[in-house]
C-alpha cells in the first residue's frame, strides 16, 4: 500500500527533507522518524522487511487459534534505517461478551528505539516513552522473546489493553483490542524474532494470512 509519510507521534503528514536538512519534519513534533504506510502481511513483505530491519519483527508463534497476520507497518528513514516495526495479528476473540463488538480481536506488537513513540501513539498516549509507568513494581505480564524472559508492565489506556517492556535492547509495546482479548496473551506461544533463522523462517511458511488491520493506522 502507498501513500505518504506521517508522523509517529500523531499521523501527521511529514514534510520531507530539504535543501537544509535531510530530516523528515512533522509539524506538531518536528524532527521524526517517518511511519510509512502499511503493508499487507505475506511471506515476501515479512522476509524482506526481516532482512532489513536493525530492530526485531515479532511474531507470536504458534499463532492463537484460528488468529491471521494482518499487516505490519515500519518507521524510519535512509539515514536511521527501521528504527519501529509494528506487526498485527488478528482472530476470535477468547473471552467475548456476547455482543457483536467483540468477536473480533487485534493483537499488535511494536518494537522500537527509544524517542520514536510509535508503540504510545498507537496505545493512544501522547507521551513519546512510557516513562514513569515502566516498571513500576512487579511485572504484571511474563512472556518469552526469542527465548529470553521479557517483563512486561500495563499501562493506563482507554479501549485496550497495554503492555510495555524491553526485549531485545528495544522498546516491546503489547497492544490488545477490545480489553477482554486479553485472555489471548495467556495462550502457549511465545514471541520468535522474524529476523532470525530456523523457528522463525518455518513460522513464516506457515503462518495464515489476512486483510489489514485496522488497527495499525493508529
Amino acid at each position: 500500500m502507498s501513500g505518504p509519510l506521517t508522523c509517529p507521534r500523531c499521523s501527521a503528514e511529514t514534510r520531507p527533507p530539504g535543501l537544509w536538512s535531510d530530516a523528515w519534519v512533522c509539524p506538531v513534533h518536528g524532527e521524526v522518524r517517518p511511519l510509512h504506510p502499511p503493508v499487507v502481511a505475506s511471506q515476501e513483505s515479512l522476509r524482506a522487511l526481516a532482512q532489513e530491519t536493525t530492530v526485531p519483527l515479532w511474531m507470536p508463534w504458534p499463532l492463537p487459534p484460528g488468529w491471521v497476520l494482518s499487516g505490519v507497518r515500519t518507521a524510519g528513514d535512509a539515514h536511521s534505517g527501521t528504527v519501529a516495526t509494528v506487526l498485527a495479528c488478528s482472530g476470535p476473540n477468547p473471552l467475548p461478551s456476547g455482543g457483536t463488538d467483540d468477536r473480533q480481536a487485534d493483537l499488535l506488537l511494536v518494537a522500537e528505539t527509544p524517542g520514536v513513540g510509535l508503540g504510545a501513539h498507537l496505545a493512544g498516549l501522547a507521551d513519546v516513552d512510557p516513562g514513569y509507568a515502566f516498571e513500576q513494581g512487579p511485572p504484571h505480564l511474563k512472556l518469552t522473546a526469542d527465548g529470553h524472559p521479557a517483563p512486561l508492565w500495563t499501562v493506563a489506556t482507554d479501549g485496550l489493553v497495554a503492555y510495555v517492556g524491553e526485549a531485545s535492547g528495544v522498546w516491546l509495546w503489547v497492544l490488545v483490542w477490545p480489553q477482554s482479548a486479553a485472555a489471548v496473551l495467556l495462550e502457549s506461544f511465545e514471541l520468535v524474532d522474524l529476523r532470525g533463522t530456523g523457528r522463525a523462517v518455518e513460522a513464516v511458511l506457515e503462518v495464515p494470512y489476512g486483510a489489514l488491520s485496522p488497527r495499525l493506522a493508529g
